[in-house]
């Protein structure tokens, strides 16, 4: 087994630990369960048999857990997944980003845009040592009338590139705006 079917075996067997304690079930009884034979279920769970969509599926219906749990890399595997294009990088909004994207499985209307710093971050509490690491992090953007009850703005300010970010209190005067969106939330790739 290589190493990109070895990690989804990994984490299969680490959840299935976790969960047999709390579900308090057998090989045997989730094999009738999941209509697999007892041996079956044991070469997943060994990495004898590689797990495909459809089987990480199943374990992740079963055990109670996101599929990307146990295959990270699933989710251009998985119903109903869109690719996002990522718009802007937050240094220049005016240029508009290439072959910049993401994988979501909900349909939205909203802009992205790929943070590179954390001034973002530590507005909205985030701890961009612990929780995010901005390179690695899209800010989800709309329009202020479809989110009015925003707590953080995504500003572009009048004769310039970068995007700012401002707590409804602080927002600057109308007339320097250039446009400004509601931010909706953060989201982390890898």
């Amino acid at each position: 087994m290589t190493d990109q079917t070895l990690l989804p075996a990994l984490n299969l067997r680490k959840i299935w630990d976790q969960k047999k304690s709390e579900m308090l079930f057998t090989q045997v009884e989730a094999a009738k369960d999941l209509d697999w034979s007892q041996g079956a279920i044991s070469h997943y769970l060994n990495g004898l048999t590689d797990l495909g969509a459809p089987a990480v599926i199943k374990f992740a219906n079963f055990l109670g857990v996101d599929p990307t749990e146990i295959d990270p890399n699933i989710e251009t595997s998985l119903p109903h997944v869109t690719k996002i294009n990522i718009s802007y990088h937050s240094e220049d909004i005016s240029q508009p980003l290439k072959n910049a994207y993401l994988y979501s499985r909900k349909h939205s209307i909203s802009t992205y845009v790929q943070l590179c710093n954390e001034t973002a971050l530590n507005l909205c509490g985030c701890d961009a040592q612990n929780d995010f690491t901005p390179s690695k992090t899209i800010v989800q953007l709309c329009n202020v009338e479809d989110h009015l009850r925003a707590d953080l703005y995504a500003v572009r300010l009048k004769r310039k590139k970068r995007l700012h970010f401002y707590k409804k209190k602080d927002l600057p005067e109308t007339s320097k705006i250039q446009r400004v969106w509601a931010v909706v939330g953060f989201n982390t790739y890898f």
